[in-house]
């Protein structure tokens, strides 16, 4: 019995110990799993689809190719044939100067008109197929004044109305007898159009292009066959204010010759100073417009450069304005994007480590794009991963991320 006895306590004691080494083990285990959340603690993220860029806010000078139009008689003011924003082809006329007495003239060339329609109503009806065209193309101009908010197509459309009106008036001349009341009328009207036609000053095109009002005198200036000429000091000296509305002239008016816009904005952040003549960036204007350019020179500086950006386009904001803020956007890219925390770099390799159900399951991905907070992944092709020196079966059995899966983020 002492024996019995004593095996069951040395089993006891056996047993005591036992339980105290695991209760220490799993003490020492806790411990060192606390302390190492504390360190590194960890956190998951779900993937999800997503946009990144690398942008800057600038001010940028506005140049354009321009060709400022303007006649001798300046000063008695102008009427735009072609309105602000529109194209217009080599001699076109783009506007004209008022004649001496016109106001007048066109005072009682009005009067005539009201004459004019009271006199054909009382004209036999006379069937035309020329005069129904014209009345047709009236009635779709009346109905754009009525849909239009923009003065200046309003009074273009008028104008159209007036013309129209007139060639219905000449052709009910025409088929009237010799001699009536509105043949009458409708040759006073001629001679007065005559003294303002014969006295109107009209200002050609002298190449095709977009036309603008808006002249501040920087046209010849701001030239674009050579960029040599700008310098940080060169565009300070101007003392422009930038987004300030270059105001519409009333005796000039200009041609755009080409279709493009060209940025020049002293920059020197890191990506602006090792960015190279060639490279695209897209501009954004506002708040949801964006356009793509190009490098097409660069000037150095002392620490900074001036860039000049080739944009494809005339945008109003940059017809109307010689200096503004945009955003240049260097790149933009739109994948699967992760917090830069959930990268874990390893020989020169990028992974993350994929949730799986409390276990950790690392993928080999690729980065495409970065800034300060995140990154834009994607998974390796199999013949990238081949050129890597994979095998085809290590490939069958390495693990791919994709939107929505649970990956872990370490908050260092």
């Amino acid at each position: 019995m002492d024996k019995q006895k004593k095996n069951a306590t040395a089993r006891k004691v056996v047993s005591k110990i036992l339980l105290l080494i695991t209760t220490i083990i799993l003490i020492i285990y806790l411990i060192v799993n606390t302390i190492g959340l504390i360190m590194s603690p960890t956190d998951t993220y779900v993937v999800a689809e997503g946009v990144l860029n690398l942008s800057e806010n600038v001010e940028a000078y506005v140049i354009r190719n321009e060709k400022v139009l303007q006649g001798n008689n300046y000063m008695n003011g102008m009427e735009k044939v072609v309105a602000e924003g529109k194209r217009v082809a080599k001699g076109d006329a783009v506007f004209r100067y008022y004649v001496n007495g016109e106001e007048t003239i066109k005072s009682e060339i009005s009067e005539l008109d009201k004459k004019i329609v009271e006199a054909q109503k009382n004209e036999t009806t006379i069937y035309n197929t020329d005069i129904t065209t014209l009345q047709g193309k009236i009635r779709a101009l009346e109905e754009k004044i009525y849909e239009s908010n923009n003065i200046e197509e309003i009074q273009n459309y008028k104008k159209e109305i007036d013309e129209y009106t007139y060639k219905i008036s000449n052709i009910v001349g025409e088929l009237s007898p010799s001699g009536s009341y509105l043949k009458d009328l409708i040759n006073q009207k001629e001679e007065l159009l005559k003294k303002l036609t014969n006295g109107a000053e009209e200002i050609k095109a002298e190449e095709s292009g977009t036309v603008s009002y808006r002249v501040d005198n920087l046209e010849e200036i701001f030239t674009t066959e050579n960029f040599d000429y700008l310098s940080s000091k060169f565009l300070d000296d101007l003392n422009l204010n930038t987004g300030e509305l270059i105001e519409s002239s009333t005796q000039k008016g200009k041609v755009i010759r080409e279709f493009y816009t060209y940025l020049a904005i002293v920059m020197d952040s890191d990506t602006a100073m090792k960015a190279k003549v060639g490279d695209n960036a897209k501009i954004k204007i506002g708040t949801n417009q964006k356009i793509n350019s190009e490098i097409v020179h660069i000037n150095e500086e002392d620490g900074k450069r001036v860039i000049i950006f080739k944009v494809n386009d005339l945008p109003e904001k940059l017809i109307n304005y010689r200096k503004v803020s945009l955003e240049i956007i260097w790149w933009e890219i739109s994948g699967l994007k992760v917090p830069n925390s959930a990268i874990i770099n390893e020989s020169g390799k990028n992974y993350i480590e994929k949730n799986r159900s409390g276990h950790s399951a690392k993928v080999l991905v690729k980065v495409l794009g970065q800034n300060d907070s995140y990154s834009i992944v994607d998974n390796y092709s199999v013949q990238e991963l081949q050129d890597m020196g994979y095998s085809y079966d290590t490939i069958k059995n390495m693990y791919s991320i994709k939107q929505y899966d649970r990956i872990d983020i370490h908050n260092k």
